[in-house]
């Protein structure tokens, strides 16, 4: 079962990446992203919703091997990148917009991401990326209606 953890929460070992892994998490996620650009706007939100239950108890787990929101836990990066392009055009200023605005604010953490990762366990791990994809996410539509 460690191993099955191991492989879920660092994004299939790309949370091992020696510098940057959340960057190397977000670059999982938008090979997803692209990978589920079919579905419809229902199917795409499910799959967010099924990823944040998977990640919640994934990274949950993955913090009695890492410590709390370890650096080698990255199915966040790869959940939030999802929120970021909800009903988005993959458009090159989307992507690259979007995969910068996501990373600094994850980093970042404003608020209220940075009283989210101190919730208890998974869900803690998660929502501080969900918020800062919502973040993300807005911030994109807003540019695309001025520009």
């Amino acid at each position: 079962m460690r191993t099955f953890i191991t492989l879920l929460s660092t994004g299939f070992y790309t949370g091992f990446t020696p510098h940057a892994p959340g960057t190397a998490g977000s670059i999982l996620g938008l090979l997803l992203v692209w990978g589920l650009a079919s579905l419809t706007i229902q199917a795409y939100l499910l799959a967010i919703i099924l990823l944040l239950v998977v990640g919640v108890w994934v990274s949950g787990r993955a913090e009695e091997i890492f410590g709390h929101d370890g650096h080698e836990i990255v199915i966040d990066e790869v959940f939030g990148i999802l929120i970021v392009f909800i009903g988005l055009e993959l458009s090159i200023f989307n992507v690259i917009s979007g995969f910068i605005l996501f990373r600094a604010l994850d980093i970042w953490k404003p608020f209220p991401c940075n009283f989210m990762q101190g919730l208890p366990s998974g869900f803690g791990v998660m929502m501080d990326d969900a918020i800062a994809a919502v973040y993300a996410h807005f911030i994109l539509l807003i540019l695309g209606f001025v520009l």
